[in-house]
């Protein structure tokens, strides 16, 4: 049975923090890490199409790997290259299937706020006729356009934002405790809302961190990257306990 805690508020900061500190315990393999994925992820992005969609699917299956990683350095053991890929030797079905439904909730959000803009902006032809423009390298595009695409990228951020607290401790429940893509889903919702003063404090200081790290030529995501996995394993550790039940036993009492 898994119980959802409720942390201080300062724990926000700490998961970076001590993230960092797992960061350290094995600089190299972190960095090899995060160079693997970056590279992987780019060769993706240049596939048309089934790209984006193997993206989806496997990002969820290596953050799993890692995760496993990340408590083997809590019990007092190492991280390696191999813990990267040792997602697909557990769960994994389940850990696609996540991908899956994160990807088709990314249409979705699209498409709602494409539909709640489209009267601003003159109807799909319009939009149509923008994107075309900005591919054909056009300068001549009316400003209710920019200000209608501006909407439609807001309209999808506040969507997005349930989705995301659905999706951040999914993986470390799935690869860890086994549940269920559907399950985990719901066990990490409730958890971000047990701890939204924490996750405040988190998501501000990540997105700070997250510009530092794109100044040098982004740079710094190979060291943010491992921080912030760290961070979801020590997030995951913080908030949800899972306990055994006991089941009766068949034996008649003396």
């Amino acid at each position: 049975m898994i119980t959802i805690k409720t942390v201080e508020a300062g724990r926000g900061a700490a998961w970076l923090t001590e993230g960092f500190d797992y960061f350290r315990r094995g600089i190299g393999v972190w960095l090899g890490i995060s160079i693997i994925m970056l590279v992987f992820f780019l060769v993706l992005s240049l596939l048309p199409f089934i790209g984006g969609i193997l993206m989806a699917m496997l990002t969820p299956v290596l953050v799993g790997g890692v995760i496993l990683g990340c408590r083997e350095l809590d019990q007092g053991g190492s991280l390696s290259l191999n813990h990267l890929f040792a997602g697909f030797s557990r769960n994994t079905g389940q850990l696609i299937l996540l991908g899956l439904l994160q990807y088709v909730a990314g249409i979705v959000i699209m498409v709602i706020a494409m539909i709640i803009v489209m009267p601003f902006t003159g109807g799909m032809g319009s939009i149509m006729h923008f994107m075309h423009g900005v591919e054909s390298g056009a300068t001549t595009v009316p400003v209710g356009m920019y200000l209608g695409i501006l909407l439609m990228m807001l309209i999808s951020l506040a969507l997005y934002v349930p989705v995301l607290m659905a999706l951040w401790f999914a993986p470390a429940l799935i690869i860890l405790d086994s549940q269920t893509a559907i399950d985990a889903l719901k066990q990490s919702f409730s958890g971000c809302m047990k701890n939204i003063w924490p996750f405040l404090i988190y998501g501000l200081v990540s997105l700070v961190l997250a510009i530092v790290a794109s100044i040098p030529l982004l740079l710094g995501w190979l060291v943010l990257i491992p921080v912030l996995m760290a961070s979801l394993y020590l997030g995951y550790k913080d908030i949800f306990e899972v306990t055994e039940v006991e089941t009766p036993s068949d034996e008649p009492a003396e």
